[in-house]
């Protein structure tokens, strides 16, 4: 391997190692909705070039980027090409009820990962992607005849990780099948405080949690692929993930205390109660993932996706929860101009055109909980390189002012970059 060989993968290395800690540390939203369940979740989809398709990649297999949504679509990947891709998400959300509208945004790293051959039919792909994001701040008001006005102040943040490690291997020229094995782990810490806004002498109330996840689970997928004539190609591609009770670590803290409102100064009284660390589970349900893409070879390509996710079965411990099954319909698609060695540069870029509609795992007082979203992405070549710079934006609304429920209108960005390198081939000429 050449000395600049080793330079970019020292470099790759230490973006891997401040990408990760950047996704363990940040919270990638401020919607109040994550405080349910286990937060917002995210898709396998996060990739730019798959979220400027609205998220369609359940049938996509590529040798240009990593596809974690199907474990077979590793497959793909040229037999001497190394594959690097990372990506920059950011949102703006404007928050309203039928009486108050608030803003919002964030900022973070959002995923990273790798893919290599082993063989000529076996390829391996490995990478870190958010599974849940908490960030919220909210209060409910209300009046008592014997205290007044209180107020309960909840706030939260956290969310789960992903790290997967993932292997395709190639049984014919038109099928493939992948596994991932995937490790859970991350953070969620929530408060509610209890005070009485119009009266100093009322001790306040608060409550602390904290949980700890930490655990192994299992998905897979199969894509076949179709030939149509010389030029085109229909793909079909399915994904099954299985149904895992996630290892969970517990804490709770309740004091009595002064202040404390709006982050202030807090004045401890006494403690109220405490439940030391205990083990728990959380059972995450089973997922279902059905796609279709027909492409004209590298030129374009138009797919459908649906989803589903068997929420009613979720569970903290033997608690069951209030949540519903939750499903998905993607579709877009991808356009590349032909072009010559000597096209204008906008010859040479990728168009993509994308739309979903989620329904959500939550409930509350019998609203669902929907969200619908338009994308638009861009492909920009580097000169003299198969690495790209791909950009994506989504404009969407989810949730309902009905029943004193909060609507979020929002526009996800994101940046990424997909890094193709041939690694292994020596080369006659420097």
């Amino acid at each position: 391997m050449k000395v600049n060989k080793l330079r970019k993968l020292f470099l790759i290395v230490i973006v891997l190692v401040f990408t990760g800690q950047s996704i363990y540390a940040q919270t990638g939203t401020n919607s109040p909705y994550s405080r349910f369940g286990i937060g917002q979740l995210k898709s396998k989809s996060v990739n730019s070039r798959l979220h400027g398709m609205g998220g369609l990649s359940n049938a996509i297999s590529s040798n240009r980027f990593v596809n974690p949504s199907n474990p077979a679509s590793y497959a793909g990947f040229d037999s001497l090409s190394f594959l690097f891709n990372a990506g920059l998400e950011m949102n703006s959300t404007t928050y309203r009820t039928a009486a108050l509208t608030e803003k919002g945004s964030n900022a973070s790293l959002s995923y990273f990962s790798l893919g290599f051959p082993v063989t000529h039919r076996w390829k391996t792909a490995l990478g870190l992607l958010p599974y849940s994001d908490v960030g919220y701040s909210t209060i409910v008001s209300g009046v008592t005849d014997e205290t007044g006005r209180y107020n309960y102040a909840y706030s939260g943040d956290g969310g789960l990780n992903q790290l997967f490690l993932g292997n395709a291997f190639k049984i014919s020229d038109r099928l493939s099948v992948g596994i991932n094995l995937t490790y859970v782990f991350g953070r969620n810490t929530s408060s509610t405080l209890l005070y009485f806004p119009d009266s100093t002498l009322y001790a306040n109330t608060k409550t602390e949690n904290r949980l700890l996840a930490n655990d192994f689970m299992l998905d897979y997928g199969i894509i076949y692929a179709h030939p149509i004539g010389k030029d085109y190609t229909l793909n079909a591609g399915l994904t099954y993930g299985q149904k895992i009770k996630l290892s969970i670590t517990e804490e709770s803290l309740t004091r009595s205390l002064f202040g404390g409102v709006n982050g202030g100064v807090e004045y401890i009284l006494d403690t109220i109660s405490y439940t030391p660390e205990r083990k728990n589970t959380i059972t995450l349900p089973h997922t279902l993932g059905f796609g279709l893409a027909f492409e004209r070879n590298d030129q374009w390509l138009v797919g459908l996706d649906a989803n589903w996710q068997n929420w009613k079965d979720f569970k903290i411990g033997n608690q069951p929860d209030s949540l519903q099954n939750s499903w998905n319909i993607a579709i877009g698609g991808e356009f590349t101009p032909p072009y010559t060695s000597i096209s204008k540069y906008w010859s040479r870029v990728t168009y993509r055109l994308g739309a979903r509609y989620n329904q959500t795992y939550l409930n509350i007082y019998n609203e669902s909980i929907n969200e619908f979203g338009i994308s638009f992405g861009l492909g920009l070549p580097l000169p003299r390189s198969l690495t790209t710079i791909d950009l994506s934006v989504e404009i969407g609304r989810g949730g309902t002012t009905a029943k004193n429920l909060i609507q979020e209108t929002f526009v996800n960005f994101t940046l990424g970059v997909s890094i193709y390198e041939r690694w292994f081939v020596k080369r006659r000429y420097n």
